[in-house]
């Protein structure tokens, strides 16, 4: 009996060695080179750079046009604030983690179907191709690392709790604006602090005072 356990052990054991080498993304950048088409069919390149910390996530999108966009989370105190500049003054507006987290609930317990047997690189990292289809029905191809994994559920909007690192994906959001995201960075370095800190030129508002300010 004692034997007939080994050999199972011994037979289970390459089916265990992907899970027990993957890591969680604790400190480092991952960037990507995005491609967005608006509803009107105008294109913007640019930059989608995000940063990790243990609890704290930067998200940067810089495009061409001079478009820019930063969130800043920090899951240990369920803080989230957008970094927006309007008309020459800049602003720290605070979101809601709650809603956050609803926004993402449309793509919770979504699968990966179909995965190709071939490998392929990204960023000069081996990749994993397949299909990854949501709950409502719809679905994308995506290529994707097995090695990492976001270290905190939220990180991704599209990938929410992802036990992999996407590295190239396309989506069309609820506005009709189709985005591609390849990554063309993966850095593993020590991050400072002060990356996830609001920089003092930014008015922290409310999201509802930034509403009126809008009007």
């Amino acid at each position: 009996m004692r034997y007939r356990t080994i050999a199972l052990l011994l037979l289970l054991l390459p089916a265990w060695l992907p899970v027990l080498a993957q890591k969680p993304f604790t400190e480092g950048v991952v960037s990507y080179k995005v491609k967005l088409r608006s509803a009107d069919n105008k294109v913007f390149r640019g930059q989608y750079t995000f940063t990790f910390k243990g609890p704290h996530v930067k998200k940067e999108l810089k495009l061409d046009n001079g478009f820019e966009d930063i969130v800043l989370i920090d899951c240990g105190t369920g803080k989230v604030f957008s970094l927006q500049n309007r008309n020459g003054k800049k602003y720290a507006i605070q979101l809601s983690m709650d809603e956050i987290v609803k926004k993402q609930e449309a793509y919770t317990g979504f699968t990966l179907k179909d995965e190709a047997s071939e490998k392929t690189n990204v960023a000069g990292y081996a990749v994993s191709k397949s299909k990854v289809t949501y709950k409502n029905g719809s679905s994308a191809e995506i290529f994707y690392s097995k090695d990492w994994y976001p270290l905190q559920p939220v990180s991704y909007e599209r990938f929410p709790s992802a036990k992999f690192l996407p590295l190239e994906y396309s989506y069309t959001d609820e506005h009709g604006i189709a985005m591609e995201f390849e990554t063309d960075k993966i850095s593993l370095e020590p991050i400072e602090n002060a990356v996830f800190r609001i920089p003092p030129e930014y008015k922290m508002i409310s999201y509802e005072e930034y509403k009126q300010l809008s009007k």
